[in-house]
């Protein structure tokens, strides 16, 4: 199951739900229980362009 990240527009904290992918209505806010103002997020991927430092997630290319 994916990790999905909300925030709660009553009390503005931020937080993390593993939840199903096909789940419509957001979490409750696990401080102050409001459901209604929990919005998702979208999260922000990182990458790196340049030269490879160290050794890659994804493999290059080839048979071994």
């Amino acid at each position: 199951m994916p990790i999905y990240e909300f925030q709660c527009q009553t009390c503005q904290f931020c937080f993390e739900e593993i939840l199903p992918a096909d789940r419509q209505a957001p979490p409750e806010c696990p401080r102050c229980g409001s459901a209604e103002a929990v919005v998702k997020l979208i999260s922000a991927c990182v990458t790196k362009t340049g030269p490879q430092d160290g050794p890659s997630c994804a493999p290059r290319g080839g048979f071994s």
